[in-house]
């Protein structure tokens, strides 16, 4: 925490008293009492602000209620000039700034900023953006925003709002948006959260928000409400309790899928960019609220419980679509008999893929063993298969080799690409001569296809996902960025997954390793038509390809 002033300077009286800068912006408000929000920021940028100006009235041990530091500066007849504390976590209720004209408000650390619009009965976040030291916005009347400090610093913001008639309180009887039950408080003093009754004026019906504003303030008010919870303050744990009931519960889910199927077309792809990013970053606070409460840490397992989530959302709908049929054709096209080959499944997951392999290809349970690097995923698929953590790159298999090697959703993409070609080699060491592999792989241009939202069949389990190209040194890497929403038992539990780089070498380089490695014959199927591709292709009609590839000797 900076230097503590443990009382807070009192309003100056006369502007001479004031710092060089703040007397600036005094004076020049003085000339005239009308302004455009603009005019207004280019004071403040003029008077050259420092933060130490502000220094006088910084409240960081401001009481646990209150959900920032509030301390007047200097007021005149229709201006005034305030002073804002942030310690880490503190942000501001949703609202406006009463009978403010004009106005504009100065950040000295990396402030967070949200602005609304209000409309026709309902309310969504136009905007979240973060601002740097020195920023400056200019403030309208018709401007319904939020402010926060979302870092671990502490820093003070400066207000200046204005009017062009006199009145004592120049910011009274502003709206608090309180989301929680649709409803507007307004009052005289801090835009806080959780206003006792005696600091709310009145109260009347409020716009109904969407699911990510709604969603943002319940987060932000668990959050003031928790503070307020380990001070002591009286009633503040039973309303913790309700909010968080309130947040997690299942209820909401209708609401969320009315709000998707609005934002994201047919093929699964956002059409609303803006509200895109506000939907990720509103539910990775609520899943980051939520491992905070459940005492847990994200583990170094990226696909801790999304292992449980898997099946549902990817492995039975891809075994559905394509998998199945693509194992049908090896089968076929290559003569293989699943019931007399022993099989390895490099990357198993679940497993849910490989029970098939046993229960409708007739694979022998004993004949038929998994690896993967997730102890998570193994411990899946341990009630299916038999299955141990193992990584193809250093597996000690004793000189053990199998008919078949298989893997599955483009697992060799997410391995070291500087040790691709390897991971190849070690599986076709694993394979007996005359052997084959089959596994699925991706395009480079797979974004193309890659959606924004997936679902289970049942949508109880829904999967946001965000996909950029990454280039790096010259090699090209698809980066998801995952977050799923499980609905089950009356809650919504909500998992933050990261973000996963995946390694888009050219179809010609996969064809060449395993050419290489197992020297025999290769093929290249796309994954859904299941046409052979010609090896001048660089790309396939569904993205997905299967690679067949025959141990020589």
């Amino acid at each position: 925490m900076p230097k503590a002033i443990t009382t807070p300077q009192p309003p100056v009286k006369d502007k001479k008293l004031l710092p060089a800068s703040l007397r600036y912006i005094v004076e020049k408000l003085e000339e005239r009492k009308e302004w455009k929000p603009s005019e207004v920021r280019r004071v403040v940028l003029d008077a050259g602000v420092r933060q130490e100006d502000l220094q006088p009235w910084a409240d960081y041990r401001h009481p646990a209620a209150d959900s920032y530091g509030r301390r007047l500066i200097y007021a005149e007849g229709n201006f005034e000039m305030m002073a804002m504390s942030w310690a880490p976590g503190d942000f501001s209720a949703i609202h406006d700034h009463g009978y403010t004209q004009w106005g504009a408000v100065q950040v000295f650390g990396p402030a967070e900023h949200a602005t609304f619009r209000v409309d026709e009965g309902r309310i969504s976040t136009l905007s979240r953006s973060q601002f740097k030291a020195g920023d400056v916005v200019g403030v309208s009347h018709t401007l319904v925003h939020q402010m926060g400090n979302p870092a671990d610093e502490y820093f003070q913001t400066l207000h200046v709002y204005g009017r062009p008639q006199d009145i004592d309180n120049v910011t009274g009887d502003a709206r608090v948006y309180n989301l929680e039950n649709e409803t507007i408080q307004r009052v005289d003093g801090g835009v806080f959260f959780a206003l006792p009754e005696e600091e709310v004026k009145w109260t009347e019906p409020g716009p109904r928000p969407d699911f990510p504003t709604r969603l943002r303030h319940m987060v932000e008010l668990a959050r003031r409400l928790r503070k307020m919870t380990e001070a002591g303050v009286p009633g503040s744990r039973r309303r913790l309790e309700e909010v968080l009931k309130d947040l997690y519960s299942d209820k909401h889910r209708v609401q969320l899928l009315r709000c998707l199927e609005a934002n994201v077309d047919e093929n699964g792809h956002e059409s609303n960019s803006v509200y895109w990013r506000n939907l990720n970053h509103e539910l990775k606070e609520a899943a980051q609220l939520q491992s905070e409460l459940q005492d847990t840490q994200r583990p170094e397992d990226n696909f801790h419980h999304y292992a449980e989530l898997y099946d549902a959302l990817i492995c039975q709908p891809c075994l559905d679509n394509f998998m199945r049929g693509y194992l049908k054709f090896f089968e076929k096209q290559y003569g293989i008999s699943f019931p007399e080959s022993s099989l390895l499944s490099v990357g198993c997951g679940t497993g849910l893929v490989e029970r098939e392999l046993i229960d409708e290809f007739g694979v022998s349970y004993e004949q038929l063993f998994g690896i993967d690097i997730s102890q998570a995923m193994v411990s899946e698929a341990s009630r299916r298969i038999r299955a141990e953590v193992g990584d193809i790159l250093d597996f000690d298999a004793e000189g053990k080799t199998w008919d078949v090697a298989f893997s599955g959703l483009n697992v060799f993409h997410y391995l070291d690409f500087k040790r691709l070609e390897e991971a190849i080699l070690r599986t076709a060491e694993r394979v007996s001569p005359g052997g084959y592999f089959i596994g699925d792989f991706i395009t480079p241009d797979h974004i193309r296809w890659y959606p924004n939202l997936m679902y289970s069949a049942d949508k109880q389990v829904i999967s946001l996902r965000t996909p950029r190209l990454v280039e790096e040194n010259g090699r090209v890497f698809q980066e998801s960025e995952i977050i799923n929403i499980n609905f089950g038992d009356g809650l919504m539990e909500l998992n933050y997954a990261g973000k996963h780089l995946r390694f888009l070498p050219p179809l010609h380089r996969i064809r060449t390793y395993f050419e290489r490695a197992f020297g025999g014959r290769v093929d290249l199927y796309d994954a859904h038509s299941l046409e052979l591709i010609p090896d001048w292709a660089d790309s396939c009609q569904s993205t997905r390809y299967v690679v067949v590839a025959r141990k020589g000797g």
